[in-house]
């Protein structure tokens, strides 16, 4: 079979309708320049064509909408196509390839598949072009730097641009609650008319559709066609307008279209006036491990559909429960909610949510009252004979709300709730609204914690207002920090034989249990571990029970291969006098999430599991870990070294600052033969290193950008000042990639010298950033000046010394490392 017989029939389609361009073109002197951006397809136009221009060009948008539509994108998406321009055929030339989503229901275009057999039928007739002239890249930061991660949280908002000052606290909120701040991106639905405003108030380029910030969120606008998402609105009377605000708008039923953005993900949706306290990933875990398309959170007090739902005497709907029925089920507030949107799709909810909306307005919109809220609740309350119920139901902690007109909450109880929701007229952002005193903080922390990837930690601008809440936070924040905490026991539902097992066996304690983590629990007190017949030391382990154990209070790695144990006994050690170093403090912020790091186990469980069984050695220096983690963790093997923060200019971020006691660690022991600094929370052992590490190497992490332009490293840079600077401006070529902080390793000679230019670039005088009052975060511009300045041909990075960047390969087996 040849190659033009297997092509898809698409792409003799999509050939044909270019050549249908390129003809019109010539003929009518007009060019269509089809310009669908990242994440959503908005209508583009520079001019107002005349008469016959507009209808050819609205003939031929519904030819490319009649190409592409299926399933996932209906002849009336509210997802438009965008329109033509008035412009020559040359321009259509100079357009370039088709920029299609990244994401969503055109996936298969969008990875580029399409292009091969468009070049093949057109290689005759064009010629090569060089890297620059082919690229498109406008700088646009439209693409998480970590959008195949499997962790990625998504959150969705549909709002107007009376809201917007709630979006923006809202987002904030969430970024300081998510532990994973690099994995996670807001998704904002607006009317096509609102986006400009919304892309100038969160720095995105006209031209762009998204943004990356300091912190690692993707930030991405989505314009929605108000004309075509009308059929969704139900109506709302006067009264109820009046008494709940405008939950009438488009926005409002924006969120039953969230498959044309974000087709195959679980994403979270939250309402504009709302502020998280806690880690939506949580929400994410559960609705994906109970295989439902929808989890809806649970009111404190409940509230039946009977207050909604209302039986028009003159107007006659069919539904498939009974009135009775329907009217006696909780009805919940989905100002919160998560989705598998997947699932959404191939249970074609949006179309049953428009039936029901239909059916409402036909009777005039006297089916039930509200807006938004009763047709997606009854599209999952509403069950035929036969049918199962289709979603969970989230803690009441989820969705704390009335707080848009309820008063006299106390402010403890508001603290200890989940996500705050402010249902009604009195929004936060007005001046007669509620509970300000829990919105305020994060719209003015917004500016800091939101600002461009590319901006660096520039200073935000700031008002007076703000900087005293800043220094309040400061204040609380170091407290926290000083504040010696134990990890939060997981308290579970024990057996009266396991509690019996567990009093007969006090020495030993199961701590991290190393099965697979998405299977059942393997161990069991007395059934699958335990203490050893007759008494005597040690443990037993057996089955496919194994992991770490606390055996007479020592660190004790049993089970799997070894099945009885001694107290403290661990796998065999690697032979060649490797020592891996990496750092825990808790008392400085995280400069890119702004925020402590905790004092959990959870935090460094995978690099501890991973290392020990691979018979690595560790030292973790830490500041100020609390003393029963130490004891409970600490062993031979996995070594933790306290160090005094003070001793060094309070200005350097974590990442900085270990550098100078990595260089008296390395000084000081002398039988280490090879070190290796590696990252705490996201890095994990693949195999050991040990058989492949040669003398006058440095092996260090490489990523796949380039270092050339990008925007955060050239802030970086900037920063650093002087010859750094003009290093990078004028001898950084773009064959370059970036070199990673969180990967190095050598022989202890070369790494010895390569941590001391490091403290020694670090404590520079001469660095532009010392003339501020900025904290120095320079680490990263730091290694690639020296690496590829004074270490030129001595060093390397990728396989086997690491997984790709990014690319979250957890199982690979064949590489030294796996970072993230």
């Amino acid at each position: 079979m040849t190659a033009k017989a297997r092509r898809p029939p698409l792409l003799g389609q999509i050939l044909r309708y270019a050549l249908t361009i390129v003809g019109l073109a010539s003929l009518f002197g007009f060019g269509l320049l089809f310009h669908l951006n990242v994440g959503h397809l908005q209508a583009h136009s520079d001019h107002s064509p005349s008469g016959g221009a507009v209808k050819q060009a609205i003939d031929l948008e519904q030819q490319l909408r009649r190409l592409v539509s299926g399933p996932a994108v209906p002849m009336n998406s509210p997802y438009t196509l965008p329109l033509a321009g008035s412009f020559g055929a040359s321009s259509l030339q100079a357009a370039g390839p088709i920029n299609l989503p990244a994401q969503g229901p055109l996936d298969s275009l969008a990875s580029g598949a399409w292009r091969d057999g468009l070049e093949a039928d057109l290689s005759a007739d064009t010629s090569p072009t060089d890297e620059a002239s082919a690229s498109n890249d406008n700088d646009c930061q439209d693409v998480h730097p970590n959008a195949d991660s499997p962790d990625m949280l998504h959150v969705v908002f549909a709002s107007d641009a009376s809201q917007l000052e709630g979006v923006q606290a809202s987002i904030a909120s969430i970024v300081s609650s998510t532990a994973t701040p690099d994995e996670l991106t807001v998704h904002i639905m607006v009317q096509t008319r609102f986006v400009k405003e919304f892309k100038e108030r969160f720095g995105i380029r006209a031209e762009c559709q998204g943004t990356v910030t300091v912190t690692g969120v993707l930030i991405k606008m989505h314009a929605v066609d108000s004309q075509l998402i009308e059929k969704a609105v139900a109506k709302v009377s006067a009264s109820i307008r009046k008494e709940r605000g405008a939950i009438d708008t488009v926005e409002n039923f924006a969120r039953f279209y969230m498959h044309m953005i974000l087709e195959r993900a679980v994403v979270i949706y939250l309402d504009a006036d709302t502020i998280v306290q806690a880690d939506l990933a949580e929400l994410r875990k559960q609705l994906i491990a109970s295989q439902k398309t929808i989890g809806f959170v649970a009111r404190e007090s409940i509230v039946r559909m009977d207050k909604f739902l209302r039986k028009p005497k003159d107007c006659s709907a069919q539904l498939g429960a009974s009135w009775k029925k329907l009217a006696k089920l909780p009805a919940y507030n989905v100002g919160v909610f998560a989705v598998n949107l997947q699932r959404w799709k191939e249970q074609h909810v949006a179309e049953r949510v428009e039936e029901l909306v239909t059916q409402h307005n036909r009777c005039g919109g006297k089916l039930w009252v509200g807006g938004s809220q009763p047709p997606l609740l009854l599209a999952f309350l509403n069950l035929k004979e036969g049918e199962t119920q289709d979603y969970i139901v989230f803690d009441a902690a989820w969705n704390y709300g009335d707080l848009g007109w309820r008063k006299n909450i106390g402010s403890s109880k508001l603290k200890s709730k989940k996500v705050l929701h402010w249902n009604g007229n009195l929004k936060p952002w007005n001046s007669n609204g509620l509970y300000k005193e829990f919105w305020l903080p994060h719209r003015q922390r917004f500016d800091a914690v939101m600002k461009p990837y590319s901006a660096g930690d520039a200073a935000a601008p700031t008002t007076p207002a703000i900087e005293k809440s800043k220094d309040k936070d400061k204040e609380k924040d170091k407290a926290k920090g000083k504040k010696k905490g134990k990890e939060v026991a997981v308290t579970s539902t024990l057996s009266p034989e396991e509690l019996a097992a567990r009093a007969a066996c006090p020495s030993v304690e199961l701590l991290d249990e190393w099965g697979d983590p998405a299977a059942a629990s393997k161990c069991s007190m007395g059934k699958t571990y335990g203490c050893p017949e007759g008494g005597g030391t040690g443990m037993w382990a057996k089955g496919e029970c194994g992991g770490l154990f606390s055996v007479s209070n020592k660190a004790t790695v049993c089970g799997l291969e070894q099945h009885s144990c001694t107290p403290g006994e661990m796998p065999k050690p690697a032979t060649c006098g490797l020592m891996v170093l990496t750092s825990y403090f808790t008392t400085i912020k995280d400069w890119q999430r702004g925020k402590f790091a905790k004092a959990t186990f959870d935090k460094i469980k995978k690099l501890y599991q991973t290392t020990v069984r691979n018979g690595l050695s560790v030292s973790v220096i830490y500041d100020n870990l609390p003393a029963d983690f130490i004891e409970k963790y600490s062993c031979d093997r996995f070594n933790f070294v306290q160090v005094d923060l003070t001793r060094f200019d309070k200005r350097y971020g974590v990442n900085d600052v270990r550098y100078f006691f990595f260089e008296e660690l390395v000084r000081k022991n002398t039988d280490w033969k090879f070190v290796y600094i590696v990252d705490a929370f996201d890095v994990k052992s693949g195999m050991n290193p040990c058989p492949g590490m040669q003398p006058n190497k440095i092996y260090v992490g490489g990523e796949q950008d380039r270092l050339k332009g990008h925007p955060w490293m050239k802030a970086r840079f900037s920063k650093m000042g002087g010859k750094y600077n003009q290093w990078y401006t004028s001898k950084v070529v773009p064959k370059m990639k970036i070199l990673n902080c969180g990967l190095t390793g050598g022989h202890r000679d070369m790494m010895l010298k390569l941590l001391v230019r490091m403290t020694e670039v670090l404590a520079d005088p001469a660095l532009a950033i010392r003339k501020k009052t900025e904290d120095i975060n320079l680490n990263m511009a730091a290694l690639n000046y020296i690496l590829y300045v004074e270490f030129d041909g001595k060093f390397t990075y990728g396989a086997p010394m690491h997984s790709v960047y990014k690319r979250f390969e957890a199982k690979r087996k064949d590489v030294w490392w796996i970072h993230k």
